[in-house]
């Protein structure tokens, strides 16, 4: 056997193990964040009456989109403009 791992595996002396304690750990000091303010909602209000008989298609589907009428370009026209009058 190599002469190092007998002095490593066979020491003369017995000696205690050292303990070691972990030095107290201080929590970092807990930061909350301020909650998010919320936007106050814009009540409903009923879109300026407009004449969507004699609107093109193409307006319509501009017009529900801005008020938040679901519509879409498969849609026709006497569609779109019963979307936009029942909301």
């Amino acid at each position: 056997m190599l002469k190092w791992l007998k002095e490593i595996f066979s020491s003369k002396e017995k000696t205690d193990p050292v303990i070691v304690k972990p030095a107290p750990v201080e929590e970092a000091p807990k930061i909350e964040k301020p909650k998010p303010v919320a936007k106050p909602k814009k009540p409903a209000t009923k879109a300026a009456k407009v004449d969507v008989d004699n609107m093109s298609k193409k307006d319509l589907l501009a017009h529900a989109k801005k008020n938040g009428i679901k519509a879409n370009a498969s849609m026709n026209k006497d569609a779109l403009v019963k979307a936009i009058k029942n909301g």
